[in-house]
């Protein structure tokens, strides 16, 4: 896990790049425009939950974080602010957020980043606007699920698997011998968080039998889309 300021850094990067795009969607856009990835929300409810993390973290709201019922207050809390207005808000608390965050645990500071980077691209995804696939946040969040999926393959006596891509390699599970994954940062990215299918991910250039990790990934918190989701 890298260290919470690397982290912190990569989500400051984010905030900015991604306060850029939203700047131009407008107030309107934002309530109309629907998030394939995030099913029932619009642009302007992710935005809203992404918000909600860096301002409830900074006020100690805490419990429960992470499950549905805190992210739908989020949604609930600040949407009618408007997308302009979270942008604002958000670039405002910001840097005071990253700098404090910048002291947590490596595991929680990369968490946020792993959270926010999965919905910059689901944003993205949601106003065909593509980018940053290669950027600092998109390695943490593999890098943070990849350590989740050890301890599950650790626990559940897993083969090893190796992802493969030209960032980085990731080691999950017992060797010597593994299933191997070879691809593009953002494909295994999207691929480990939830956004493609059980069979989009068997449709993946596999070298050996998924079969294990995929019923994992069906177990999982973040859990493969019903239907398959092209970005």
């Amino acid at each position: 896990m890298r260290p919470s300021a690397d982290s912190m850094a990569a989500y400051a990067d984010l905030r900015r790049r991604l306060s850029a795009v939203l700047a131009e969607v407008g107030d309107e856009r934002g309530v109309t425009t629907p998030v394939p990835a995030c099913p029932g929300w619009s642009v302007t409810d992710l935005t809203a939950h992404v918000y909600g993390v860096a301002r409830d973290v900074s006020d100690g709201n805490v419990a429960g974080a992470g499950s549905d019922a805190w992210t739908a207050s989020q949604v609930e809390r600040f949407a009618p602010m408007g997308l302009s207005g979270l942008v604002a808000a958000w670039n405002e608390l910001g840097p005071g957020f990253e700098q404090v965050a910048g002291g947590f645990p490596d595991a929680i500071a990369a968490q946020i980043t792993f959270d926010s980077g999965a919905h910059e691209q689901d944003l993205r995804g949601a106003l065909d606007r593509p980018g940053a696939r290669d950027a600092a946040s998109v390695q943490i969040g593999v890098e943070f699920i990849g350590v989740s999926l050890g301890r599950l393959a650790e626990e559940r006596g897993l083969p090893g698997v190796e992802f493969i891509t030209p960032d980085l390699t990731l080691v999950v599970g017992p060797g010597p011998e593994r299933v191997r994954l070879r691809a593009d940062t953002f494909t295994l990215g999207r691929a480990l968080t939830g956004r493609r299918s059980t069979a989009q991910l068997a449709a993946l250039p596999w070298e050996g039998d998924p079969t294990p990790y995929l019923a994992v990934f069906d177990e999982s918190p973040i859990r493969p889309p019903a239907d398959d989701l092209v970005e």
